[in-house]
């Protein structure tokens, strides 16, 4: 159930990447059982260069703004953890998670999502 515009993909280092640019995006179903207190755990590539300005988005609200432009400035994949608000995940069988690039830059590269149990 994925949905994209302005998006890419391919492999680096055996796995897989998606990105969005200038305003793009990409986004996954998820499913969530109905569960609460879950985590999005994200991995990304440590040397990303350019502007990699994006926000998440968990179905239609923003959960943060992230800036990976230089970040780590390692040659290596880091896995971020984003607690998700239980007020986001109420009831729900289901969510959407959005990674919307900002205007001239790039949301991304995105190697990795899954929902974690806390």
């Amino acid at each position: 159930a994925m949905q994209n515009a302005q998006s890419r993909s391919g492999t680096f280092q055996d796995e897989f990447w998606r990105d969005a640019s200038n305003g793009g995006y990409f986004s996954y179903q998820l499913a969530t059982n109905r569960e609460t207190d879950l985590t999005l755990r994200v991995r990304y590539w440590g040397a990303e260069w350019d502007s990699r300005k994006f926000d998440i988005y968990i179905d239609e609200a923003k959960l943060i703004s992230e800036d990976n432009t230089g970040r780590w400035n390692q040659s290596k994949f880091h896995d971020i953890a984003y607690k998700i608000p239980n007020t986001m995940l109420q009831g729900k069988q289901h969510i959407r998670v959005k990674f919307q690039a900002l205007p001239q830059n790039t949301a991304g590269a995105v190697y990795y999502i899954r929902l974690i149990r806390e």
